[in-house]
C-alpha cells in the first residue's frame, strides 16, 4: 500500500524502548476503514508506539505516515493541525489537576475547530451517555472516580469526528461494561471512512471482545507479526 494514501503507516521504524533487545524494525499499513488490534509482548512498547505514530517523537530509523503526510516533513504548526484530527484514549487516569474534567476534555475540539461550545458540549453528552455517564464530570479529577474518568477519556477520543483514532490504556480494557459502547463508537469511525488502532495490554481483554478488527498484530522480540485473535 502506498504510505500516502494510508490513515496511518510505519516504514521500517525502529521502537526505541526495543532497540537493546535488537528487535526488528515495523513496517504497518492502516487503511481508511480499517481497525487493527495490537497484542502488546511488553507494556513499555505501548508508549514508544503511539509516541511515534502521533509524531512526539522521531523513530530511531524509518518514516512515519500519518494521515498522507510524512511527520518528518511537517513543521510545529502543521503537526498541531494534523493531531487535531486525531483522537486517543491513553493514560486515561492522567488529567491535568485542579480542572474541571468537561474542560479538558472539550478543549483540543474548541481550540482547533470553530464549534461552538454549547454544540461541543452538546455531542459530548450525548457521547457520554453512550459511554455510562449523564455528562462530562464538572469536577476536577481527584474528585472523580478513576472509571469516569476512563469514560470521559472515551468522549474525549471520539468527538468531533476523528479520522484517526487510537487507543492505549489498560484501565479501559479491564472495564467490560464499556465493550459495547467502544464497540459501537469505533464502528462509526469506521463508517466515516476513519481508522482505529488499538494497543492491547492484555490477550481477551474484556472490553475488546466485542471489536472485531481486520487485523491482528503482535508486537514482540520478532518485531510485528501477524497474529490469531485471544477472545
Amino acid at each position: 500500500m502506498e504510505p500516502r494514501s494510508s490513515v496511518l503507516s510505519l516504514r521500517g521504524v525502529a521502537l526505541s524502548a526495543r532497540q537493546r533487545g535488537g528487535a526488528g524494525t515495523v513496517d504497518f499499513d492502516l487503511a481508511h476503514r480499517e481497525v487493527a488490534v495490537v497484542e502488546l509482548d511488553e507494556d513499555s512498547d505501548a508508549g514508544a508506539f503511539v509516541d511515534i505514530c502521533l509524531g512526539l517523537v522521531e523513530p530511531p530509523s524509518g518514516e512515519v505516515y500519518c494521515l498522507g503526510q510524512a511527520w518528518s516533513v511537517q513543521g510545529y504548526h502543521d503537526r498541531l493541525a494534523h493531531r487535531s484530527r486525531i483522537g486517543a484514549v491513553i493514560d486515561s487516569q492522567i488529567w491535568p489537576a485542579h480542572m474541571p474534567v468537561a474542560q479538558v476534555a472539550l478543549a483540543p475540539l474548541l481550540f482547533h475547530t470553530a464549534q461552538a461550545e454549547a454544540e461541543a458540549l452538546a455531542e459530548a453528552t450525548i457521547l457520554a451517555r453512550r459511554f455510562g455517564m449523564p455528562g462530562l464530570p464538572t469536577a476536577p479529577s481527584e474528585q472523580v472516580p478513576l472509571a469516569d474518568l476512563v469514560r470521559a477519556a472515551c468522549v474525549r477520543a471520539f468527538l468531533g469526528a476523528p479520522e484517526l483514532v487510537l487507543i492505549a490504556d489498560p484501565a479501559l480494557e479491564s472495564m467490560a461494561e464499556l465493550g459495547t459502547p467502544i464497540a459501537q463508537a469505533i464502528g462509526a469511525v469506521h463508517d466515516r471512512g476513519g481508522a482505529v488502532l488499538w494497543l492491547l495490554h492484555a490477550h481477551g481483554a474484556p472490553a475488546a471482545r466485542y471489536v472485531n478488527p481486520d487485523h491482528v498484530w503482535r508486537l514482540d522480540d520478532r518485531g510485528l507479526t501477524r497474529a490469531r485473535r485471544h477472545k
